[in-house]
């Protein structure tokens, strides 16, 4: 009996889009521009119409980079090579785009849209969240910062554009629409993602940390990770939420470290047919398999055997709130604060009781835990 850690919704086969070679497992306002190219003999091509994905490509590619990295591999003289993306937030050279895309770089090399390339620093990394800012030193006439969208107004069947590096092959533009939301992943260090936006916008290897646009070209997303059993695009690619993005972008851009609210357990959603395996009381919830030790959950009395057992704690509410999912757990304690205090409803062998937990501070684990 496979046990989905509380990672809310531990996705199998999913890999990053943003880093091939070293990574390719598991990714403010701008004027519109409006310009002539030419093609075949000196025939100059139209402007796009206004609207249009081509207007929207145009005016919004300048915002999007390309970033590459050297990774140290056992040795001073051998190195790897990473390819992923990077969006345009400021006119001071801020870079955002995801953990996993940054992640052991020792070089880290900018390509502008134009191709000027500058040398990017980490200025600021969160791998629970898989959000990164790289700092570039250019001219502020070289930074295009995308406009930002608000994704908690999504609705599935809006549109949903990618722009990115996939497979090294910068400014590449795919489109699609949102094909669901509050999705969830993992992070790069395994702590749970949840909220996510789905998109079957073409996203493949390289695309990870680059702009998910709406119909109006507002940046809704940065584009994280797709599920693919072959490694590449099937249409189930996954963004984090820009508003989300956007709350963390102060301490990002400062280095300062982010806090994440942490039960410190590991579990599953109970099932009607896995309550009647065990000979649970409870028909739903989710079931504590494991406590991490000295963890928050641990501290507070928690009791789970390891594995899928009769003796596991049951939570079935937190605050007053029904659970019913590893989702709604997660979801939950992600509107908390370290430091917060909790109220569990808990059955443990057929008897209810509650149990108060202090949120510790996320700590990653070998496998997933919220």
């Amino acid at each position: 009996m496979a046990v989905a850690m509380l990672a809310a919704g531990l996705v199998v086969g999913s890999i990053g889009g943003g880093a091939i070679g070293a990574a390719l497992a598991s990714q403010h306002k701008t004027a519109a521009t409006t310009s002539t190219s030419t093609v075949g003999a000196g025939v100059a091509a139209p402007a796009p119409a206004p609207g249009s994905y081509a207007a929207i490509y145009q005016q919004t590619a300048p915002g999007v980079v390309m970033i590459s990295t050297a990774i140290a591999r056992g040795g001073a003289r051998s190195f790897s090579q990473a390819e992923g993306s990077g969006i345009v937030v400021d006119k001071q050279g801020d870079i955002l785009t995801n953990a996993h895309v940054v992640s052991g770089a020792t070089q880290i090399q900018v390509t502008f849209s134009d191709g000027h390339t500058a040398t990017g620093q980490v200025k600021g990394v969160d791998q629970s969240a898989d959000l990164a800012v790289v700092k570039v030193s250019v001219s502020a006439d070289q930074l295009h910062p995308l406009a930002i969208g608000n994704s908690d107004t999504l609705q599935v069947g809006d549109t949903a554009l990618a722009i990115g590096a996939p497979f090294g092959l910068a400014g590449s533009f795919t489109a699609g629409i949102v094909s669901g939301l509050n999705r969830s992943t993992t992070a790069p260090n395994n702590r749970a993602l949840t909220g996510m936006i789905q998109t079957d916008a073409p996203i493949n290897p390289g695309n990870s940390g680059g702009a998910l646009l709406d119909g109006q070209g507002q940046l809704i997303g940065i584009n994280d990770s797709i599920q693919s059993p072959v490694e590449g695009n099937v249409g189930v690619g996954f963004a984090i939420p820009i508003n989300r993005a956007e709350s963390m972008l102060p301490s990002l851009e400062k280095g300062i470290a982010i806090e994440h609210p942490w039960l410190g357990i590991s579990g599953q959603t109970l099932t009607a047919t896995t309550a009647g395996q065990l000979g649970l009381s409870e028909k739903s919830g989710v079931l504590v398999v494991d406590v991490v030790p000295n963890g928050p959950s641990a501290k507070a009395g928690l009791q789970a055997d390891g594995q899928p057992s009769a003796n596991d704690d049951v939570i079935t509410a937190i605050d007053g709130h029904p659970i019913t999912a590893i989702e709604q757990l997660t979801q939950y304690l992600d509107t908390k604060k370290v430091g917060d205090r909790v109220t569990l409803s808990v059955t443990r062998n057929g008897r209810h009781i509650s149990v108060g937990v202090t949120l510790g501070n996320f700590q990653a684990q070998p496998s997933a835990t919220p």
